[in-house]
């Protein structure tokens, strides 16, 4: 769906529009639903890129460094470069990609499990054989995989299997237009939702969908609330409370950040699996004997 977006956007903004209601058909929407996916895709397609191509992967890697290491590599060696970089470490045997390893992984396989570091190799941690794409991916096409997959992270080889190095979801977000790109689609997209909620309440009564739809319109723009994201419960932690039972905790619930409370019982900082690796493995400190208030990201 999105490449046919995309050549369609190629062409002009006109024949994007006309994509957008084709891809539409095809997946049975009408009415609100193929209204929604004008109101989204249109103007993600218009709007972020101008009338131009789509930006691709090649372009946001050019001259960035690839976070690529050996097999055999230790976990220390390992965490230093991906601190360095603030990229997962790709694991290359042969020229070839064999493995991953994220933040997230340092946290819960390594620094929970009390492994030590020097002595650990990363292809005995790593996830293998991920999944890669090529570096003539489009950044919409990356951002599809990474939703349906579930991915953070997304290796880039080209055909012959030559690494070219990794994107992650911000990578991804900022060649999609950056925070202002994405700003405006939400905004366009859940005020569509509003008004498809006021036709579905007010029926089939032209007259009347109109006139609220006029009043609506003259009302002044709200901002959003947070609770629109559906938050999930937040893992808590103390100040006091070490790297290593925090990791730990946040191996058994999945998690990859956990909210720090001070001694007055308020939030005092915030600390995730990427502080993790940064904070901790790059400093050489002990998980063990850190405590939170030293490393966590405060206010």
């Amino acid at each position: 769906a999105i490449s046919r977006l995309e050549k369609a956007q190629e062409k002009g903004n006109d024949a994007a529009a006309g994509a957008v209601q084709q891809v539409a058909n095809l997946q049975g929407a009408g009415g609100a639903q193929a209204a929604a996916l004008q109101a989204l895709l249109g103007s993600l397609m218009s709007k972020l890129f101008g009338g131009q191509a789509t930006p691709k992967l090649r372009g946001l890697l050019a001259g960035k460094r690839a976070t690529i290491v050996g097999p055999s590599t230790n976990l220390r060696e390992a965490g230093l470069l991906m601190a360095e970089e603030r990229k997962a470490a790709l694991v290359v045997e042969d020229g070839r990609l064999v493995g991953i390893f994220g933040f997230k992984d340092m946290m819960t396989r390594a620094v929970a499990k009390g492994l030590p570091l020097e002595h650990t190799e990363i292809k005995s941690v790593m996830t293998p054989n991920p999944e890669s794409v090529t570096p003539d991916t489009t950044v919409l096409e990356a951002l599809q995989n990474m939703h349906d997959n579930k991915f953070l992270t997304l290796p880039v080889c080209e055909s012959n299997g030559t690494v070219v190095g990794v994107v992650d979801v911000m990578d991804v977000i900022q060649g999609c237009g950056g925070a202002d790109g994405w700003r405006s689609i939400f905004s366009n997209s859940m005020e569509h939702d509003d008004a498809s909620a006021d036709d579905v309440s007010i029926g089939s009564g032209g007259s009347a969908s109109k006139a609220s739809r006029s009043v609506r319109s003259a009302q002044p723009k709200k901002d959003r609330d947070v609770s629109k994201l559906r938050p999930k419960k937040p893992l808590i932690s103390n100040t006091s409370d070490s790297v290593l039972s925090v990791s730990q905790l946040l191996a058994n619930k999945r998690g990859d950040a956990s909210l720090v409370i001070g001694a007055n019982g308020g939030l005092a900082g915030i600390i995730t699996d990427k502080d993790v690796t940064r904070k901790v493995v790059a400093k050489y400190l002990d998980p063990q004997n850190t405590d939170l208030a030293s490393v966590m990201t405060p206010n």
